[in-house]
């Protein structure tokens, strides 16, 4: 009896989306006092999981070029044009509040999350398309984010070196390192607990960019209501909107897995970074509820496609 116990809790403890989960209740439960100090590990958990999941992609992907433009258009047009488009029209609509306007711009022109990736493999989806698509966006980010900032601000107040550093530390360097952990074999001795790093590896992450933003569950409860409706609208009708086309254009379901991804979840950390840095918290207030709502689509994503992880 004792075995059986410890065995399902081992398992529930290497489930990902119990782990997601968790990362939400606690963030949203113990709050900044324990997230504040967990921020400097965030940048390394990320390259951490970029370079576990990276190995998931052989060197031979990487050497055809032919396959490149396909997903880097597709990433491009659902990240900026239909993600980011949808949500200015939706903070348009429904919000009247400048500095929440400014979160949403700056979310809009943010690249994709660092999460796509890893997310990408474990559910199961194609982890060539989504790393071709990030590495592309990022790059695109180096001139869209000025220009819309510009755009809709009026200055040039955004340093494109923070996304080259982003791009560096979260793109370049872990590939390098994935590369070398596949020439070396090193990836085969630990894939056994590859899945679990990088599921422990977003707790912390997750927690702590919940964690920082607690007060923003918990005071206005009218801004709540309306930032999460355009989240929820962004994140789960704009993901079925997706799957829907992907499944009339008969796209592979792994492509479809990460056309998803890519078209639902921004850089919500990167966006925070800056909206905290030149603006104020209060502007800061959608990357944290989109960060929520994401989390609670990709658990759904998880049980829809139901890949073990």
């Amino acid at each position: 009896m004792f075995r059986r116990i410890a065995a399902r809790t081992i398992s529930l403890f290497r489930n990902r989306n119990f782990i997601l989960v968790l990362a939400l209740v606690v963030g949203l439960s113990v709050g900044e006092p324990v997230a504040r100090p967990m921020e400097p590990a965030v940048l390394p958990l990320l390259a951490l999981i970029m370079t576990l999941s990276a190995t998931s992609v052989t060197s031979r992907e990487f050497a055809s070029l032919r396959a490149v433009p396909r997903p880097l258009l597709i990433s491009l047009l659902l990240n900026y044009v239909v993600m980011g488009g949808l949500t200015l029209l939706m903070a348009w609509w429904l919000i009247d509040d400048s500095e929440l306007w400014t979160g949403f711009v700056v979310l809009a022109a943010s690249p994709p999350a660092v999460a796509v990736m890893p997310f990408s493999h474990m559910l199961g989806g194609d982890t060539f398309f989504s790393l071709i698509g990030m590495t592309g966006t990022y790059l695109a980010a180096l001139a869209i984010m000025p220009v819309t900032m510009t755009l809709f601000f009026g200055v040039g107040i955004f340093d494109p070196v923070t996304v080259l550093i982003i791009l560096g530390e979260l793109i370049l360097i872990p590939i390098v390192v994935s590369r070398i952990l596949l020439v070396t074999r090193l990836s085969q001795r630990i894939e056994k607990w590859r899945g679990t790093i990088v599921n422990w590896c977003f707790f912390v992450v997750l927690f702590t960019i919940i964690g920082v933003n607690q007060s923003a569950f918990f005071g206005e409860i009218n801004v709540l209501l309306r930032v999460g409706a355009v989240a929820v609208v962004i994140t789960f009708v704009l993901g079925y909107a997706i799957e829907l086309v992907a499944r009339a254009m008969r796209v592979k379901r792994e492509t479809t897995i990460s056309m998803i991804l890519m078209g639902t979840l921004k850089n919500y950390g990167l966006a925070s970074g800056i909206l905290l840095t030149l603006f104020s918290e209060r502007a800061a207030i959608p990357t944290s509820i989109f960060a929520v709502f994401s989390i609670l689509h990709v658990v759904w994503l998880g049980f829809q496609f139901r890949k073990p992880g």
